[in-house]
């Protein structure tokens, strides 16, 4: 496994861009740098789908990324062996901490991403500092909402133009992704929630699926929702309460069907509705699956014990 360390190809002179090939990897695995100041890269990565990619990454301690997918999909896996998975035009800020992490492209997959990497310490003061408190050291993988940058700003950032006016522009757009990405990073929940109470993320989520039985819910929202990847949801469930996210909405489903079924006279069909199951055939199985009998004889059992 090939160990890659950016910052050791990045250009040190700003205006100087570089295409790097990595190594070990076929032709079309490259990634196009360009340094705008001290404080901030601008790189491009490529990575090729005709074969599996599986390395390790180590940036430096003092540096963080903002990362938005372009296409394909990559997985970085962190030190306490969760999955991170970065796809679908999301964007991502990570501050590993001199961690190595593993990345994996698979084949006929491929990747490529819009990375802007920051040196914290050669960072204006403000804005180091606000990112010292918005995405703490134990807070390092934050999904966000914002998405990928437009194709406008994608061509005016990688249009391949170094002048010093170029380079002006290039970092205030830069700044100005930056910007918004601390902005929702202020009013989104932290995802340390997973790292410092996994009890409390699960009861905020399940929390959330309560309150929203009777909706289809994609895994794409929930993660959204917890800056976490569904991997590491599934994990985190599965260690707290022994089943998966989805499993648990469809035990609140059932929980709460129960509830009418036993105490109320509403009709099945109506508490299928309000319970989000497809109709009163689906609530019947489910009560078969989970009690032995179909919601009826539940009814039924339930008026004779009472």
């Amino acid at each position: 496994m090939n160990l890659i360390e950016p910052h050791r190809f990045t250009p040190f002179e700003a205006g100087a861009p570089t295409s790097v090939t990595l190594p070990g990897v076929k032709q079309g695995t490259h990634v196009d740098v360009l340094r705008l100041n001290a404080g901030l890269v601008l790189a491009q990565s490529h990575f090729s789908p005709a074969i599996r990619h599986d390395d390790e990454i180590r940036r430096p301690e003092d540096q963080l990324i903002l990362a938005f997918n372009l296409s394909g999909r990559m997985v970085l896996i962190d030190p306490r062996g969760q999955h991170h998975v970065i796809s679908g035009g999301q964007g991502w800020i990570i501050r590993s901490g001199g961690k190595r992490l593993q990345r994996i492209v698979e084949k006929g997959e491929g990747c490529s991403n819009l990375v802007i990497a920051l040196a914290i310490p050669h960072l204006p003061q403000p804005l180091a500092a606000l990112l010292g408190t918005t995405l703490p050291d134990r807070d390092p993988f934050r999904r966000l909402r914002l998405p990928v940058p437009g194709s406008a700003v994608l061509e005016a950032l990688l249009d391949g133009r170094t002048g010093p006016a170029a380079l002006l522009r290039k970092e205030g757009q830069c700044l100005s992704l930056i910007g918004h990405a601390l902005e929702e990073l202020d009013a989104q929940p932290r995802a340390a929630e997973a790292a410092g109470d996994p009890a409390l993320l699960v009861g905020r989520l399940t929390a959330f699926l309560s309150e929203r039985l009777t909706e289809t819910i994609a895994m794409a929202e929930l993660e959204r929702e917890s800056g976490l990847s569904h991997v590491t949801l599934n994990q985190i469930f599965r260690a707290e309460i022994g089943m998966t996210v989805f499993e648990r909405l469809r035990a609140l489903r059932l929980e709460a069907a129960e509830r009418l079924v036993r105490h109320t006279d509403r009709s099945f069909t109506e508490i299928a509705g309000e319970c989000g199951f497809s109709d009163a055939s689906h609530l019947s199985n489910a009560f078969r699956k989970r009690f032995g009998m179909t919601a009826k004889a539940w009814r039924r059992a339930g008026r004779q014990s009472s």
